[in-house]
């Protein structure tokens, strides 16, 4: 069992040896509101950006949607004639320096995320550890942009956003502490803060949700053949997201398939798909696996859904100012 495995099942199953770290999670907690107050008596400095900025986050580790609502938030305001770009942290991306991303970056070097962010929406897409950094490169070059849209960086408090869109998970957790013993980033309670959006990605809500489902047609990686998934036998499922248990309850829905779980940003090689196998991938896992030979590859995308009345007041308030 990985390293990764073992605190995601701690987290959303059962916790046990998990309690063991609460001391190291109380230091978490003392950090956190030493850095909050820092920043709110300005002792800590806070900049702005010159356009309209977008925070997407969560507040739990893994496998929240957050980078489909940024897909989907970019998506809404294209449409409305709304030039947007994305900044990022580029998790995982061996880069150094602020880094713009492009359509044929490697993943190694730019991160799986802001790599699929770029092939699917083409705009403009910069990385840094800093998300000032990351949206001053991107102005300085596309002097036309409107809105900035930072996947992720809700706990980036250096940089000042006109909103926040937090996703509310509803998975189970075990407890609610932060990491390392709890699966949360920030306390829970952020979730009343004034200043957020909060939406939910629950099935079952009714009001302020962003949620997605499988769409019943995959794609094939090489060919980009579309295909129904219920013509396909075989299957097998290579999956290596922050949370693959939503994605393989729901495909169990649709069709029978065996599965091998992969830690979160895994890279995958030629030797995990050397079976006999229809090998089902997701989109996030597609962009690292563009040299890989076996030609009965997969890709499963979602439809994503959002709540019309949160669409509308989320673009009325952008719109509007």
């Amino acid at each position: 069992m990985s390293i990764e495995k073992f605190f995601t099942d701690q987290y959303y199953k059962q916790a046990n040896l998990i309690w063991l770290l609460a001391p190291l999670s109380l230091i978490n907690y003392f950090i956190y509101y030493l850095r909050t107050g820092l920043y709110r008596f300005n002792i800590f400095k806070q900049k702005k950006l010159p356009v309209t900025t977008i925070a997407v986050g969560n507040l739990i580790v893994g496998g929240s949607g957050k980078t489909q609502l940024v897909i989907y938030l970019a998506k809404l305001l294209k449409k409305n004639n709304i030039n947007v770009g994305i900044i990022s942290r580029g998790y995982k991306g061996k880069f150094k320096n602020t880094t713009e991303v492009f359509d044929n970056s490697n993943p190694v070097d730019v991160g799986d995320e802001a790599l699929l962010l770029k092939q699917k929406l083409n705009i403009p897409v910069f990385i840094s550890k800093s998300r000032f950094e990351a949206g001053d490169a991107l102005i300085k070059k596309y002097n036309d942009t409107d809105v900035i849209i930072s996947d992720d960086g809700l706990q980036h408090k250096s940089l000042i956003f006109d909103y926040k869109i937090l996703i509310n998970d509803d998975r189970y957790v075990t407890n609610h502490l932060l990491l390392p013993a709890g699966p949360f980033r920030e306390p829970l309670s952020k979730i009343l803060d004034n200043d957020i959006l909060v939406v939910s990605n629950s099935l079952e809500s009714k009001k302020d949700f962003f949620n997605f489902s499988l769409n019943h047609k995959v794609t094939n990686l090489k060919t980009n053949e579309k295909i129904a998934l219920n013509k396909l036998t075989n299957l097998h499922l290579s999956i290596g997201i922050g949370y693959p248990y939503r994605l393989i309850n729901s495909l169990k829905k649709l069709c029978h398939f065996k599965y091998r779980i992969y830690d979160d940003h895994y890279y995958f090689t030629n030797n995990d798909f050397k079976d006999n196998f229809n090998y089902l991938i997701t989109e996030k896992d597609s962009v690292k696996c563009t040299n890989i030979k076996n030609k009965n590859i997969w890709v499963l995308k979602s439809d994503p859904r959002m709540c019309p009345v949160f669409e509308k007041k989320l673009l009325g308030k952008i719109l509007n100012g």
